[in-house]
C-alpha cells in the first residue's frame, strides 16, 4: 500500500538535535547541535513533493528554520498550552492539505497529543516508553544522529516518495539564506 504523504511535520529538538542545550549562567539557549545530512534529507523531501514544516515549543529553533525556507510554527501560545495536536487544523487551512495525509516525527511527551491524532507517526529510538508505544514507527536513529536519513531512507525503500533528481536538491539548496551566507 502506497502511503500517501503530502505534509511532513517535525518537531526539533530531540528529533533534529540530540536534545541537548547550552545555557549561559542566565539559562539563555546559546546553542544546540544539528545533522547537516538531516538538513539534506529535508531538501530531499521536498523535492520529491512533501511540504515539510517544524513545529517546536522552542521559539530559538524559528531563526534556524527561517534560514532554511522552513515554515515553523511555535506550539507554545500565550496561554502557555503545548498542545501540538491543534495545529493539525491550521496547517489543513493553511496547506489546503488533510489531515490523514499529514506525517509526524516527535519524540517527547509533550508531542503525544498530536501523535495520537496523526494517521502516520515516527519517532527516534530514544524516545520514552510512552512516545514509542503510540508512535507508529519506531526509527533505529536517536535523536540528531540522522533521524530524517533514515526517515526519508525509510520512505525511498517503501515506494512512498520518488526520488527527485540532484538538480531539484540542489537548486532548494541555493536558495536558503544559510547557503548564500557561507560564499
Amino acid at each position: 500500500v502506497k502511503m500517501k504523504i503530502e505534509l511532513l511535520i517535525l518537531d526539533v529538538d530531540g528529533v533534529l538535535t540530540d536534545g541537548t542545550k547550552v545555557y549561559d549562567i542566565n539559562h539563555n539557549v546559546l546553542s544546540k547541535r544539528y545533522m547537516c545530512k538531516d538538513f539534506t534529507a529535508i531538501k530531499r523531501f521536498i523535492a520529491a513533493g512533501i511540504k515539510v514544516v517544524m513545529l517546536s515549543g522552542d521559539n530559538f529553533n524559528r531563526h534556524m528554520a527561517e534560514k532554511r525556507n522552513i515554515d515553523f510554527y511555535c506550539s507554545r501560545n500565550k496561554d502557555l498550552s503545548l498542545d501540538k495536536s491543534r495545529y493539525l487544523e491550521v496547517f489543513n487551512e493553511k496547506y489546503n492539505i488533510a489531515i490523514d495525509k499529514m506525517a509526524f516525527v516527535g519524540d517527547d511527551y509533550f508531542d503525544l497529543s498530536i501523535i495520537r491524532r496523526c494517521s502516520s507517526t515516527f519517532c527516534p529510538s530514544d524516545s520514552p516508553s510512552i512516545v514509542k508505544e503510540n508512535s507508529h514507527h519506531v526509527l533505529k536513529s536517536k535523536g540528531g544522529e540522522g533521524v530524517l536519513i533514515e526517515l526519508y531512507d525509510l520512505f525511498i525503500s517503501k515506494n512512498w516518495i520518488n526520488e527527485p533528481t540532484e538538480e531539484s536538491v540542489a537548486d532548494l539548496d541555493k536558495k536558503e539564506i544559510s547557503s548564500k551566507e557561507m560564499e
